[in-house]
């Protein structure tokens, strides 16, 4: 837009001796509309309106995953969970924990874990946590609803990742004061995140995702493996997901506590 409104002012000049500026302030509009740091929207993938499928854990360690925290490791206690998602902000998770079944819903600003077989359902306020609104980003996709929680990103710059150059962006939860820092590497053609480095409260490395294998699923790019390292670089687990479906028409009693 910038540059179509200059180049409109431009042609509107006095018509006697623009010409070799008209040339040189056009080249420089152009160069620097080329060299325009690109913005993290630019990656999202906003076509998507659902999601559904299936997690597996294929490989654990334990002591690995208990370095980076207790809370994380007991997530992976669960071996197989089905999971689905509708923008905007919501997802509902279905596992089995030994013979109970678990689900887990976050629908908008509201979460809730149920454990039917004991009838548990306690739902709470995630408002002004927006780090727990958890979405496609552990699937390795960037959506309209994650950008618009609350996210603040600025671009980083061009960094190496498996023998290419990648855009790198950092990103933090605005609404959250003592939100951890992250750094995500984006295929730009894919548009799936590749890598997602975490940082600890006190900014040091904390953990790191690392998407893989991706397939394309209705017209949208999904990694399908998924691998967790501790900050020493560690393997921490390995995730498998399968039975991939886009905007199959998921209904809104899914996401209903």
């Amino acid at each position: 837009m910038v540059r179509e409104i200059t180049l409109a002012l431009i042609s509107t000049l006095h018509p006697i001796g623009r010409a070799p500026g008209i040339a040189l302030l056009a080249s420089l509009v152009l160069a620097g509309a080329s060299h325009a740091e690109p913005d993290l929207d630019r990656f999202a993938q906003h076509a998507l309106k659902d999601f559904t499928a299936t997690n597996e854990i294929v490989q654990k360690n334990p002591a690995v995953l208990d370095t980076i925290g207790r809370n994380f490791a007991q997530g992976y206690r669960i071996r197989q969970s089905v999971i689905w998602y509708k923008e905007p902000s919501k997802l509902r998770v279905d596992a089995k924990a030994g013979f109970l079944s678990v689900r887990y819903v976050i629908n908008g600003n509201r979460k809730s874990t149920q454990v039917p077989g004991l009838h548990i359902n306690k739902a709470r306020d995630i408002t002004g946590r927006p780090g727990e609104a958890q979405g496609m980003l552990d699937s390795g996709l960037i959506t309209r609803a994650f950008l618009t929680n609350s996210v603040a990103s600025r671009y980083v710059g061009q960094r190496p990742l498996d023998g290419r150059s990648v855009p790198v962006f950092e990103f933090w939860y605005t609404a959250d004061k003592l939100s951890r820092h992250h750094l995500l590497w984006v295929d730009p053609d894919k548009k799936i995140v590749l890598r997602h480095d975490v940082d600890d409260r006190h900014g040091h490395p904390w953990m790191r995702y690392m998407l893989k294998q991706p397939i394309q699923v209705s017209g949208i790019w999904v990694p399908t493996r998924l691998e967790v390292y501790a900050a020493d670089g560690r393997l921490a687990a390995t995730t498998r997901c399968s039975g991939v479906k886009i905007n199959s028409g998921l209904g809104e009693g899914l996401f209903r506590m």
